[in-house]
């Protein structure tokens, strides 16, 4: 796994841009191409992001970059300059127009991309889900970091073990339709059930849009709840958003935040106390597994139960009753180990 040390500069700079808000330009895109490596390098694959410009799916696209060189293949990474399922799916269906050979998407809205999936297929391209899924499309493959079960539950018992296991705490969440989001905040609600009788869910899910609006969802909630323990913050996007809230309160060391942001874009909150951790993954392999996910399909290669992927360490399992390559376990950021991580 590629480690370097985080620029303080850079993570301060990234936290800055985000809760100043995104870019209003349709979309952002970058295209590479590797060199030759037995493979064809006529062979075209794409990746749509959900936002394009944050450290998370930056990560994704060293990653991405990286096994395009690997398998000699041209690799392109595009997608909204903001939140906007409807700019999202005009981005798929632009990319299928141009004869791209395999696509992946993560979805911003589970239902509205399946019209476009379809369409993909029917003109010959191979379309697969990445880091978020289209449960109830015909994609080819959905690419997982970790399972929803395992991500959820993670999160929760760090939460739980911030709050002494005991307390009200909240959930900041994405879009209300983002499938993962929601099967990740179910998972950590059974998970509460489960093992943590003592704590309780206030002020139900809170939806947001980006980060200004996960900052004022926060606020709002510490001051209906004032002997609130904990939130987590579930999609990237929420987290700088989150921190700051709990930094603006004044209530560091009071009010503890994890959720599932990259630790770049964690580590000024992980650095102040703010955030006790972020659970993710390691975003630049998702890249890599999903450009390498998409080169199979292209190729009309079937994936096999284990599946040894050149360029990460670890073998990657797929369940062919749920279509699904999976990653593997969840990685939890401190403020001990996040800067051995560049994303």
């Amino acid at each position: 796994m590629n480690k370097r040390i985080l620029a303080a500069s850079g993570v301060v700079t990234a936290a800055v841009l985000l809760l100043a808000g995104c870019s209003t330009t349709p979309s952002s895109s970058s295209t590479s191409s590797g060199a030759a490596t037995g493979a064809s390098s006529d062979v075209r694959v794409a990746f749509v992001s959900q936002i394009e410009g944050i450290p998370y799916f930056n990560g994704f696209h060293t990653g991405g970059d990286k096994a395009a060189a690997d398998l000699g293949i041209s690799y392109t990474q595009t997608g909204p300059a903001k939140v906007d399922a409807t700019e999202q799916v005009r981005i798929v269906d632009n990319l299928v127009s141009q004869g791209y050979d395999a696509i992946a998407v993560s979805p911003l809205d589970p239902t509205s991309i399946n019209n476009s999936i379809t369409k993909a297929q029917d003109a010959g391209v191979k379309i697969a889900t990445a880091d978020a899924d289209a449960p109830d499309s015909s994609r080819s493959v959905f690419v997982s970091q970790a399972s929803d079960e395992s991500l959820g539950k993670t999160v929760m018992d760090e939460i739980a073990k911030a709050a002494d296991e005991k307390g009200q705490y909240g959930i900041i969440s994405g879009g209300a339709d983002v499938a993962t989001f929601n099967n990740w905040i179910a998972a950590a609600e059974k998970q509460a059930a489960d093992e943590y009788p003592d704590m309780e869910l206030v002020g139900g899910v809170r939806y947001t849009a980006d980060t200004a609006e996960a900052l004022q969802e926060a606020q709002n909630l510490m001051t209906a709840y004032p002997d609130l323990k904990g939130i987590i913050a579930v999609p990237s996007t929420a987290v700088p958003g989150v921190g700051q809230a709990v930094t603006n309160a004044n209530k560091i060391g009071k009010v503890a935040v994890t959720g599932f942001g990259s630790p770049q874009t964690a580590a000024p909150f992980l650095e102040s106390g703010a955030m006790t951790s972020t659970v993710l993954w390691n975003v630049e392999d998702l890249g890599y597994l999903t450009v390498w996910a998409l080169y199979q399909l292209s190729q009309g290669t079937e994936f096999e139960a284990e599946n040894d992927v050149p360029g990460l360490d670890d073998p990657v399992s797929y369940d062919a009753d749920t279509k699904t390559l999976l990653l593997g376990d969840p990685t939890v950021f401190t403020k001990s180990n996040y800067a051995d991580f560049d994303f």
